[in-house]
């Protein structure tokens, strides 16, 4: 055979075996990837002795030294040095000891080299993925943020927060649970959670999520939707009131304004057992809400579905988005507490015109409509004008102010008690008919009677009284809001006339112009 020949066929035998190496590795593991690609380098070894003979095999069997070095690290160079001296030693003549630290050398480097490489490929797909899930977290953060701007709304907010820390396109965390601070009862209430109760509802609540595709932006419209909430966590998250102490997990957050991971249920701590016992889950992480030094209240956050351990780096993660969230609720809290003021009347606490036209508004019966009927209670003290000059201002506030929880424990849930100015108040009743009202009325006035108020032995008969005028939309003459208030009105001014102290509804008396 000829020189070119056998290159021809050299090259040949290698390619088939590269072409049956690579259909073979798909199919095995990556050991087997490996120790097929070391025998491959063999076989050309030895096919190349067979063409050339054995002169060539003590630094053609490098090949195989290298290859193997590259495949299986040092420990591979090291074997498959050993391994090509005793072969070269068995095919050969006159090979010495001498090739031996040749070889152990060059596996040593090969197998170097391939360490080096793969913890270089490591490194590089560690950093890939950690600076993906921080593109990841920066997008959520991104998201969050330009959401909480648009609104004040508590509910909303917590909803944004919610949906972010456990949306698969969000921080990822399979459930997460808002606890809010009370300052009068230094205690923690349960408010909303989104996430499973269970394991299997959790798989379908995700399963849903992926068949959907759903954005984050998507998530948060649809996340309290029955979809992706669970009624039963919700109802034992609001029964939950635990208290601020320092003894359990959630005042320890608190306290030193820093995560807490729960591995395990610490038998000496009743939150921790509570927590287990109602939502089934051993390892958690709470995370304070804290503003400017106030606590705002707690996240809880875990894995019911997929147990992924919480890590440290994850709640470092989370504490951006946890920090932004205490200040977007604080603020929401204010702008509530503003809003509030803006609909009391600040010395009786009762509420004021503008609140009265909210509520009117929201109750007043559509057109065409008399399912439910809405009452109107107007009244106001008597010969008030008399007690204030005799008694001076002040106390005729302390008047206002006794009176006004006087109305407040004769009314029943649900109606509404306000302050039009000086002496002058109004109840609306919801769903209530004439009759209901005139009792809910006399109640009032009897109430009124009998308590004792600073400076009445003053008044022409010797008591504070008040006159009372209703009027209810089930009557006939009775078309609009204003027609309602007027004839409220009308009865209150007969009332005066008939001898005060006394109750005068709006019914076939007078007609209204």
């Amino acid at each position: 055979m000829s020189k070119l020949e056998a290159i021809i066929l050299l090259i040949i035998a290698a390619v088939g075996l590269s072409l049956t190496a690579n259909l073979i590795r798909f199919h095995v593991s990556a050991f087997l990837n490996q120790l097929i690609f070391s025998v491959a380098s063999l076989i050309l070894v030895e096919l190349s002795m067979y063409f050339y003979g054995s002169n060539h095999l003590h630094w053609s069997i490098l090949l195989f030294i290298i290859t193997a070095g590259y495949s299986f690290k040092l420990i591979g160079g090291i074997v498959a040095a050993i391994f090509s001296l005793i072969l070269v030693y068995l095919q050969t003549e006159g090979t010495t000891l001498a090739l031996l630290p040749v070889y152990l050398l060059i596996g040593s480097c090969a197998g170097y080299l391939s360490q080096y490489l793969l913890n270089k490929k490591k490194n590089h797909h560690r950093w890939l993925n950690m600076l993906m899930e921080q593109s990841k977290h920066l997008q959520v953060f991104r998201e969050v943020s330009t959401t909480m701007q648009r609104t004040l709304q508590q509910d909303l907010l917590l909803k944004v927060i919610l949906t972010s820390v456990t949306a698969g396109h969000g921080l990822g965390f399979n459930r997460a649970m808002i606890f809010l601070a009370s300052n009068e009862s230094k205690s923690l209430k349960g408010i909303v959670g989104v996430g499973p109760m269970d394991v299997k509802r959790g798989y379908e609540v995700w399963e849903k999520i992926s068949e959907d595709r759903l954005k984050l932006s998507e998530l948060i419209e649809h996340n309290f939707d029955s979809n992706f909430t669970d009624p039963e966590l919700n109802a034992l998250l609001r029964s939950l009131e635990i208290p601020i102490d320092e003894q359990n997990v959630f005042g320890l957050a608190l306290s030193s304004q820093k995560p807490v991971i729960v591995k395990g249920i610490e038998k000496d701590d009743p939150s921790q057992i509570l927590i287990f016992e109602l939502f089934q889950t051993e390892e958690f992480a709470v995370i304070p809400l804290i503003n400017q030094g106030k606590n705002i209240g707690i996240l809880l956050i875990d894995n019911i579905v997929n147990k992924k351990t919480i890590t440290l780096m994850d709640t470092e993660n989370i504490l951006p988005l946890a920090n932004q969230a205490a200040i977007a609720l604080d603020h929401a809290n204010l702008y509530e507490q503003i809003e509030e003021m803006a609909l009391r009347d600040g010395l009786t606490g009762l509420l004021n015109q503008r609140a009265f036209q909210n509520i009117l508004n929201e109750h007043f019966p559509f057109e065409g409509s008399r399912a439910a009927p809405l009452s109107l209670i107007i009244f106001d003290i008597d010969f008030f004008k008399v007690f204030n000059d005799k008694n001076g201002h002040l106390l005729g506030n302390e008047v206002l102010m006794k009176l006004a929880r006087v109305i407040v424990e004769s009314l029943r849930p649900g109606d509404y008690s306000f302050r039009f100015g000086g002496e002058e108040f109004v109840v609306l009743l919801p769903g209530t008919n004439l009759e209901q009202a005139e009792i809910v009325a006399e109640t009032i006035r009897l109430n009124v009677e009998k308590t004792s108020f600073p400076g009445e032995k003053t008044q022409p008969n010797g008591t504070l009284t008040v006159s009372v005028g209703t009027a209810c939309t089930d009557h006939m003459n009775i078309n609009s809001k204003n027609e309602l208030i007027e004839a409220a009105d009308q009865a209150l001014y007969k009332a005066k006339n008939a001898g005060k102290n006394t109750v005068i509804s709006f019914k076939e008396f007078v007609s209204i112009d």
